[in-house]
């Protein structure tokens, strides 16, 4: 029964945020995202290890039909406080990939004393409520881990940097027969998000923020986010992280150079990706070197143009596991372009 009973918590968290909004004035139209995280975007910090890379292809509106999974997220509206006459609605569909690694990854043998090899391909489709001040979102996520997709593609990018550079590194990935879920299996996750603009002023504005996932990655997580600048969009549209645990959804309709930084505090109860799912794993993460509570960070420049919106973001965050050989922390680069059509 406390299964049931959480998510009708979850659900229910949001459900005053109809109570008072203000429509905000933004035009209808249809926009496109491209979101590339890579580790050898930030100089001095790559390790090819950890969240080595992910990439993410947004399409998201606010008129006409784009869901997906729209019977189910129809049943969640009324639960988590949707309201088609107060906000706007968004909606998006994004498909996507993310790539973990140990780091000796030229070793063919189980790596028992640091993180899993892991990967992830998904497809999610979100809506998203939101006036000036608040938002609330809803994604699924449907997935499938353990794919050879990423081994494949860690294997082709390290032998053009070699034959590019003319150097012996980036080495092959030897170990990926090892990774969670190895051959593949299918994935579910239901992540419940929602935002509130706590002040602004002249050039600047700061914002709160919480989400719940619950699935193969069951989390909770606070956050703060704050921008200077001359940013014309709205608070929610930040492009933070938006390929893992997803921003809300993109405003590329402003002239706008804003500099941002966002931070979350996030409290772990289970990741498949590091403990494994209903297929055996020869490598997994036994709960007592996981860590429960971990932090995430960023910091970005964000440029925007009528119709287009460019970002690059510099993204960190805590070492999941307490492993002898794993990071107590991990840097990675993000370059996230957006497009936008009325």
């Amino acid at each position: 029964m406390r299964l049931p009973c959480l998510v009708a918590c979850v659900l229910a968290l949001p459900a005053a945020f109809a109570d008072t909004c203000a429509v905000p004035a933004d035009s209808e139209g249809l926009g496109v995202g491209v979101y590339v995280d890579q580790d050898l975007f930030v100089p001095g910090t790559n390790r090819d290890r950890d969240y080595t890379m992910g990439v993410g292809v947004e399409v998201y509106h606010d008129r006409g039909p784009l869901t997906v999974y729209r019977d189910l997220l129809a049943a969640l509206e009324p639960l988590v406080g949707f309201d088609r006459a107060c906000g706007r609605l968004y909606q998006s569909y994004l498909a996507g990939a993310v790539t973990y690694t140990p780091d000796d990854i030229g070793n063919p043998a189980p790596i028992l004393d640091d993180r899993p090899y892991a990967s992830l391909l998904y497809l999610s489709n979100k809506k998203v409520v939101a006036d000036a001040d608040r938002v609330l979102g809803v994604e699924v996520m449907l997935g499938a881990i353990g794919l050879n997709v990423a081994r494949n593609v860690q294997t082709a990018l390290h032998g053009w940097v070699r034959d590019q550079f003319e150097t012996d590194r980036p080495v092959d990935p030897e170990g990926w027969e090892h990774q969670i879920s190895n051959g593949g299996e299918p994935t579910l996750r239901l992540r419940v998000a929602s935002g509130r603009l706590l002040a602004q002023g002249s050039g600047w504005d700061v914002a709160r923020s919480w989400e719940a996932n619950l699935g193969f990655q069951t989390n909770a997580a606070i956050g703060l986010t704050g921008r200077v600048g001359a940013q014309r969009g709205p608070f929610w549209s930040t492009p933070h992280d938006p390929v893992n645990r997803g921003s809300f959804v993109p405003s590329p309709q402003h002239t706008q150079l804003y500099a941002w930084a966002a931070g979350r505090l996030r409290a772990v109860a289970y990741d498949a990706l590091l403990q494994g799912q209903f297929r055996d794993s020869r490598v997994t993460v036994d709960d007592g070197d996981m860590r429960r509570l971990v932090w995430e960070g960023a910091v970005g420049i964000t440029r925007g143009w009528p119709g287009w919106q460019l970002t690059f973001a510099v993204n960190a965050k805590a070492g999941d596991t307490r492993l002898p050989q794993a990071p107590d922390e991990h840097v990675w680069g993000g370059v996230y372009l957006s497009w936008w059509h009325d």
